[in-house]
């Protein structure tokens, strides 16, 4: 069955590189794209227009429409091989590019900034449709001075975790790199306790062990379905942001989870480890949903 792969497209310089990435992982995944360009409605207020006036909702749709169909020559030019489509929507940008995606495959979206923790800031419309959305979103970054021919999947082995490994094996597969997956190990009291109380090393050492073990056999029941990866894991303590933020630069995307939110609404619960991802990461992240 033919894929689909959504791109938010407005002809800023962080959506320009947003559509580049779109348009090779559609290349990659022989998908259609889809180039979404998304317009609010003009302000009915005001006196109404005389029948030789041209209607605003028309001039914003049709200006959103060259908008997206520019994006789309673009890919064009670059990916002859990509079937891309332009769409201009009306509404609020975040919410309609996340409904543009409901039934796709992935969702690209660029971000503003240049990394690190200088102060990168994702903008309120990624943020807005990574709340909104029900397909994994991979939000990027510039282009990168160096690759690292790396992926870092990041999992709690506490939680039900097998999408993001899915995804990020998959992702490895088609991109002919290494992952390595990591489990941050996140119980600050008990590491403190324990450098108080050297009699409880060993503990500590068994629980370290007993996740590894755990970590490992995860990894395992995927990689039979990607035997080509070449795959590493690790297991550490400590701030899960700060030691995510620190794999992702030496990786050349950093994927991570999120959980749905309940009670049938759609999009995800965007937890404050996925939060520091996507605020100062030096590379992208992709944010799977999870259950």
């Amino acid at each position: 069955m033919k894929t689909t792969v959504v791109v938010g497209y407005d002809q800023t310089p962080h959506s320009e590189v947003a559509l580049e990435q779109a348009a090779r992982e559609a290349a990659t995944r022989g998908a259609t794209l889809n180039v979404v360009t998304a317009f609010r409605r003009p302000d009915a207020s005001g006196s109404a227009p005389s029948p030789q006036d041209t209607d605003p909702e028309d001039t914003a749709r049709k200006t959103a429409g060259a908008v997206a169909q520019h994006g789309v020559d673009r890919v064009r030019e670059r990916h002859p091989q990509v079937q891309a489509t332009p769409y201009a929507l009306v509404g609020p940008a975040g919410k309609i590019i996340a409904q543009a995606a409901h039934s796709a495959d992935l969702l690209v979206l660029g971000s503003r900034g240049q990394g690190g923790f200088t102060g990168l800031q994702v903008g309120s419309t990624s943020m807005r449709a990574l709340a909104d959305a029900c397909c994994p979103v991979l939000v990027v970054r510039g282009e990168p001075d160096v690759t690292h021919e790396r992926i870092v999947a990041a999992v709690d082995i506490d939680d039900y975790c097998e999408p993001v490994l899915d995804f990020a094996f998959a992702e490895a597969s088609r991109r002919g790199v290494r992952i390595t997956v990591i489990h941050v190990w996140d119980e600050p009291w008990i590491v403190s306790y324990g450098q108080q109380d050297p009699g409880i090393t060993d503990d500590i050492a068994l629980i370290e062990r007993e996740r590894d073990d755990r970590l490992s056999a995860l990894i395992q029941s995927v990689q039979r379905r990607y035997p080509e990866v070449q795959s590493f894991h690790e297991v550490a303590a400590g701030s899960a942001g700060r030691l995510l933020v620190e794999a992702a630069e030496r990786a050349d995307l950093i994927v991570t989870g999120a959980r749905r939110h309940g009670e049938g609404r759609h999009g995800m619960q965007i937890g404050p480890v996925t939060q520091t991802l996507l605020h100062y990461a030096a590379c992208p992240i992709a944010v799977v949903p999870l259950p």
